[in-house]
């Protein structure tokens, strides 16, 4: 296997692709698959591709023949590949995109990173400002469905010694396409629009007209198959367009003389998507911060002394509009030129209509513009997390049934709401709810486990398949589990990490602390420094049942200076604070215990994900019942639920009225309503992000928790040699 092949492979490179193909989204390809439908189980599904291409087994599916219509009306043909190959094609990009890319001339602008065609706007601006005012605007004949696959692969093989490699290229530029009931056939010749890997080869295979054209002096500005050549006189201009024609001929490709011309700037001429005219460019359609910051020379501005807009009372006179350049330049162009673009309408609306400044105008949609691509990201980065996606049933009284693709939450003989299945992973259910026998069957059908929890967060147990067979890492666990050893580092590095992370905990939060006399100061430095040592300690420790008394006794400092951190004028702020339990007797224990169990559950489902058993564990007892593993793990992360209540209820986010007690007052629980906005409150913190230490990604939090039980699978299973756990940065 060749190495650029094997790079390619690697599930680092599979996962940096899935998450370009996801923010790409994209449609289904002939499979019926979507991007959301690939994230159900992404891991599996990532790592069965990684192995298919390690192994050799992997066969690139069907390309699906698209036809879409352009805005002026004419065909453009797509041919769709799977989520499965767009993932793979990425991945190959990946690897090839510097090699190709090094290759490649200044005077491309498509495809590559940090170019764009902004910066192939201003390249075009530097040029006429030097002189060059004449224009071959050139546009290559169906590039993309004319490249000849020989020539192709000749320019490959000399950036590429990998013969694997080259093959899957082929395979897939030449892979069979559905086109309704019409009989499939082959792609022998071009690249597949719709295709990841297409744009970086099709960089390939003009670098070489690239090379003639810039070697004869020429000015070129090419992006994908488009592209202008910038002449000084109009001869040179003729010069050009006809050793146009005899490079491409070369090629084997042909100009389109529809779209082909020799023009000037003062005549002007459209040019992704913008329209150059003299010294002016304005974009035809909006993108707001092209404008308002990256090419700020262009910015549209009044005149001190004299209004772009004449009399903007009289419809007659906004019929033209006087425009300056920062060099002085005047420019007119008529009200018909700018509602040709959609950037003109939107600009006579705002200016016209709203009597806006230029200024304001592109100052709110470039804010507009940028709220909408961060709403965009967050509901990409939600929408194709494969971690968890958690349905909370927990309106007393409910009954939940299967309708088709779809849950129905019913009470009383009306809906509440229905959820489409697709979307779950996992289903957490609060005291009194009904599920009917279709619906168990159908999570058991697709392993989704249902956790049920008493109405106040107490933990009864799971229903979850066990139809996947999970013997050879189960009996792999188990030894290990009898390796003292081997329980004993492990059980080491997950005290010292709780240890760390209560202490970091602390240091972080100090400040909050209110102390008149300074008493309060040096109790917290004296229990920090206590539990430094202890962490010290922890890490020689020799025995179990002594480290278990190192964790005990460092919990208990802890929780010591955790009740100082909550604020005085709260009606539960104690400088006592205990830790209890079953039942919790105050809010403060209130909200720690339903959010140790929320998190437990999470990382129970991670480690059953994963093939493990979460009954064996390395810190805890094994007893019957006791999910060991998942106790032992929670401990890296409880201090991700100890800072979610202080800021719950520092901030006041939920109050006393959210809380009540039992008659005998032996027990404090969240009220139903207080419990919803609790759940919100966890699946927000859930999704916060922080760099890891360990692989240096920026992860939330059940990323960093499916993190570690694979790094925990790995050591077990000889992969890795020392577990690292899960720590707070300093």
């Amino acid at each position: 296997m060749g190495w650029l092949y094997n790079q390619i492979s690697l599930p680092e490179t599979i996962y940096r692709a899935w998450n370009r193909v996801a923010a790409n989204d994209g449609r289904s390809g002939y499979d019926g698959q979507s991007i959301e439908d690939y994230s159900f189980r992404l891991e599996e599904n990532l790592r069965s591709l990684s192995e298919a291409l390690l192994t050799g087994l992997y066969k690139p599916g069907l390309l699906l023949k698209l036809v879409m219509l352009k805005p002026n009306g004419k065909e453009r043909v797509l041919l769709i590949p799977g989520v499965m190959d767009r993932v793979a094609q990425t991945a190959a990009s990946i690897v090839l995109y510097p090699i190709i890319d090094a290759e490649l001339e200044t005077c491309t602008f498509g495809y590559r990173h940090g170019i764009s065609r902004q910066g192939a706007a201003r390249e075009i601006d530097r040029l006429r400002a030097q002189g060059y005012r004449w224009v071959v605007d050139a546009d290559i004949r169906n590039f993309f469905d004319s490249v000849d696959h020989d020539l192709l692969f000749t320019r490959l093989r000399e950036l590429i010694d990998d013969e694997e490699l080259l093959n899957l290229i082929r395979s897939w530029i030449t892979a069979e396409i559905v086109d309704g009931s019409n009989p499939r056939t082959r792609n022998l010749k071009g690249l597949p629009q719709g295709c990841p890997i297409s744009p970086v080869l099709a960089n390939l295979f003009l670098d070489k007209f690239d090379e003639r054209i810039e070697k004869e002096g020429f000015k070129l500005i090419r992006f994908a198959d488009d592209f202008l050549i910038l002449c000084k006189t109009k001869p040179n201009a003729e010069s050009a367009l006809k050793l146009t024609e005899s490079i491409l001929d070369k090629l084997k490709l042909e100009l389109n003389n529809e779209k082909t011309r020799i023009t000037t700037f003062a005549e002007g001429f459209k040019y992704l998507g913008y329209l150059f005219v003299k010294s002016l460019i304005i974009p035809t359609k909006m993108h707001p911060e092209e404008w308002y910051d990256k090419l700020g020379k262009f910015k549209l501005r009044r005149k001190p002394t004299q209004p772009v807009i004449h009399d903007p009372d009289n419809d007659e006179a906004l019929s033209t509009y006087e425009l300056e350049t920062d060099q002085g330049e005047k420019i007119e162009l008529t009200k018909e030129a700018l509602e040709k673009t959609e950037f003109g309408r939107k600009l006579l609306e705002g200016i016209g209509k709203k009597k806006q400044s230029i200024d304001t105008f592109l100052e709110n949609i470039a804010r507009q513009d940028a709220k909408r691509q961060k709403e965009r990201r967050e509901a990409l980065r939600k929408l194709y997390s494969p971690i968890l996606n958690t349905l909370y049933l927990q309106d007393q009284g409910c009954l939940v049934r299967k309708e088709n693709e779809r849950l129905s939450v019913q009470k009383d003989g009306k809906e509440l709401t229905d959820i489409i299945t697709r979307r779950i992973d996992q289903i957490i259910v609060f005291g009194n709810i009904s599920l009917t026998t279709p619906v168990m069957q159908f999570c058991l059908r697709k392993e989704i486990p249902i956790t049920f929890l008493s109405q106040h967060g107490k933990f009864f147990g799971r229903l979850e398949a066990t139809t996947a067979d999970h013997t050879e890492i189960h009996r792999v666990q188990f030894l290990r589990s009898l390796d003292e050893p081997f329980a004993l580092d492990i059980a080491r590095s997950i005290v010292t990490a709780k240890i760390h992370n209560s202490r970091i905990m602390i240091q972080r939060r100090k400040a909050l602390v209110h102390d008149r006399n300074g008493q309060t100061g040096k109790k917290i430095r004296d229990h920090l420094e206590l539990m430094s040592s202890l962490e010290k300690n922890a890490k020689r420790c020799k025995e179990l049942p002594a480290l278990r008394g190192l964790e005990g006794k460092a919990a208990a400092l802890y929780f010591e200076l955790y009740g100082l951190l909550f604020k005085k004028n709260l009606p539960f702020y104690s400088e006592t604070f205990k830790r209890v339990k079953r039942p919790p007797k105050d809010p403060v224990n209130s909200l720690l215990s339903f959010g140790y169990t929320l998190i437990h559950s999470n990382i129970y489902s991670m480690v059953r994900s994963k093939g493990l058993s979460p009954y064996m564990g390395y810190l805890h007892a094994e007893d019957k019942g006791n999910p060991a593993l998942v106790n032992d793990l929670i401990e890296e992360f409880r201090t991700v639920i100890d800072s979610m209540v202080l800021y719950t209820l520092n901030r006041g986010l939920l109050t006393l009225d959210d809380f009540y007690y039992h008659k005998d007052k032996t027990g404090c629980f969240l009220t139903n309503e207080a419990r919803k906005k609790y759940l919100k409150i966890f699946e927000t913190r859930m999704w916060q992000e922080s760099k890891d230490g360990y692989t240096g990604r920026t992860l939330n939090v059940r990323r960093h928790i499916e993190k570690q039980v694979g790094l925990l699978k790995d050591v077990m299973t000889g992969r890795l040699e020392e577990y690292a756990p899960y720590k707070l940065p300093f």
